[in-house]
């Protein structure tokens, strides 16, 4: 077998250090593109791209596609590892850094819902995506912190916007060609992180108002209006709901527990790598990373299976190595997901999103309702 091309990347950032590795290998019957991936130093999690030989125009259209999926996540060439020196994103890291949220239980969920200091939207099913416009510019943000592009409708009504009242950033979920906005950072230039966020939410309801690809994502007040919205969101298989304290400020990252926004979802998901695809079959098997207590270990990304998932015809079957979301019933201790749906690749996460934690665990006595 003859190596055709050949690349090493390596990502280095926080606790994160892992080295990727492709290859187009020639054999019988044409070409095959491997690959390699895993922490630094550690175990490496072996695949392929092509499930059987193809031609050498094919291969490195497969390969040369693998590597710029790759350097636009911030790997680079360099052994350093050191984020997007060298690839696509080199100097576009923002200077954003999302609110992310802690769950809660439905007991703390029906606390809040009576308490007059929190309000509710809809949890939206979407990608992360802060957006920000002055003059002629305008940027998106997803959340790692990184640029990426808007859909052109979406840039389009905010660069109008900003020529009409200088800066704006705003805050939500991607979905389509629609952003579902759920906070307002920067109006006409000025930094709103110390307003409370319902007044935030105020100012950006009058500075959307005539968008068409740009949309709030409505508030409920009131103990009424916030039961109304939970049962319609869950009357709508929505999934969750989310609460926010009228008068928090604009933090980043997430807090060790509790904290100013929260979460409550009527559905599970997890967050899982795929392991493999299903030969022959429109399916893939996912796995999840063992979590380390001790943040004096060093993490190595041994991965986990936690069963298969089926593609639906209306998808792409993702490749080995890919995160993708999935929604479950409940997990089984040391098994599998039960009833788990497919709802699509991430490519805003990589694989420490992938941990065993997220999962909800089969409740005790439920064994009967299995073979019901």
């Amino acid at each position: 077998m003859n190596t055709l091309a050949k690349t090493s990347l390596y990502y280095c950032e926080g606790s994160s250090d892992k080295e990727y590795h492709a290859e187009i290998v020639e054999v019988a019957g044409g070409n095959v593109v491997n690959f390699r991936y895993g922490r630094r130093g550690g175990a490496l999690t072996v695949g392929t791209k092509t499930a059987a030989p193809v031609d050498a125009a094919e291969a490195k259209k497969i390969y040369d596609k693998l590597v710029k999926e790759k350097t636009s996540k911030g790997y680079t060439s360099s052994a350093s590892g050191i984020a997007y020196q060298g690839t696509e994103l080199a100097g576009r890291k923002s200077d954003f850094l999302p609110q992310l949220l802690n769950p809660i239980t439905e007991d703390e969920a029906m606390k809040l819902i009576a308490d007059d200091q929190w309000a509710t939207q809809e949890k939206k099913d979407g990608e992360r995506r802060a957006a920000h416009a002055i003059e002629n510019d305008v940027i998106g943000i997803n959340r790692k912190g990184l640029i990426v592009p808007l859909p052109q409708p979406i840039a389009d009504e905010l660069l109008a916007i900003a020529a009409t009242s200088n800066a704006i950033r705003i805050d939500g979920e991607i979905i389509g060609d629609i952003l579902y906005v759920f906070d307002m950072h920067f109006h006409k230039g000025i930094s709103l992180h110390a307003c409370p966020w319902i007044k935030r939410m105020r100012m950006a309801r009058i500075a959307l108002a005539q968008c068409e690809h740009i949309k709030i994502v409505p508030v409920a007040v009131t103990t009424e209006d916030k039961r109304s919205l939970w049962k319609k969101v869950k009357e709508d298989s929505g999934e969750g709901i989310v609460f926010k304290r009228l008068n928090s400020f604009v933090t980043e990252g997430r807090p060790n527990s509790g904290g100013d926004w929260l979460k409550f979802k009527f559905t599970e998901s997890a967050s899982c790598c795929v392991l493999q695809a299903n030969k022959g079959k429109r399916s893939v098997n996912l796995g999840l990373v063992d979590d380390v207590d001790d943040p004096t270990v060093i993490k190595v990304h041994s991965l986990i299976a936690v069963g298969n998932v089926t593609i639906p015809p209306n998808y792409t079957i993702p490749a080995a190595g890919e995160i993708v979301e999935v929604e479950y019933l409940y997990a089984y201790k040391g098994g599998s997901l039960y009833q788990p749906v497919y709802r699509g690749t991430r490519a805003d996460l990589d694989m420490n999103a992938c941990t065993i934690s997220q999962l909800k665990y089969k409740p005790e006595g439920r064994e009967e309702e299995d073979l019901a």
